[in-house]
């Protein structure tokens, strides 16, 4: 039995339609702006795990679908359509009053999705890491991001979340979308 990972089937920016009947987005349109591997790879007979992250417009939001429950619709969009137009964050999580961690994924103006993790650690002030997550499929791209430590005493709440990305991007307003989920994404 070969352990390669087989090719994915559809391809980075592709048009597709959604048919899978239990993903609650049945015949919505939209288009592929991320390929993930990790299942494939943990079974490489089943290709239709393939993952991909979805944007659909009509649900100005960002979905992940499984190989089996995409069709292709034969065209193409322009990376350029998926870039950012303003700075948006999305997370993952559900927000706290003082969150110790917390991920989600931030676009800035004429920029693709990037990671943003955020954490308590043991640092003295707000640090702010640059970071590369390397994909390992030839079929994937690597994600960048950003690291942001807290003090382990300070409280973190929505505020120190966003005010940390304005020190961090320059960008004072931040709009928070349905955007792609981020361990998808790195």
């Amino acid at each position: 039995m070969s352990t390669e990972v087989p090719a994915p089937r559809l391809e980075h920016l592709e048009r597709v339609v959604i048919n899978g009947n239990g993903t609650g987005y049945h015949g919505e349109r939209g288009t592929i702006v991320w390929l993930e591997s990790s299942a494939v790879r943990r079974n490489p007979t089943r290709p239709d795990q393939w993952a991909y992250v979805v944007h659909l417009p009509k649900q100005a939001a960002w979905r992940t679908f499984l190989q089996s429950d995409l069709e292709s619709e034969g065209g193409f969009d322009l990376e350029t359509d998926h870039l950012g137009k303003r700075a948006e964050i999305s997370f993952d999580l559900v927000l706290k009053e003082d969150n110790d961690w917390m991920e989600g994924s931030y676009r800035l103006l004429g920029e693709f999705w990037n990671v943003v993790i955020f954490r308590k650690d043991d640092v003295e002030e707000v640090r702010f890491q640059r970071r590369i997550w390397e994909r390992p499929t030839k079929w994937e791209r690597a994600m960048t991001g950003m690291v942001i430590r807290f003090p382990r005493k300070v409280r973190v709440g929505r505020n120190d979340l966003f005010g940390a990305m304005s020190r961090a991007f320059g960008c004072s307003e931040w709009t928070e979308v349905a955007g792609p989920d981020s361990m998808v994404l790195r």
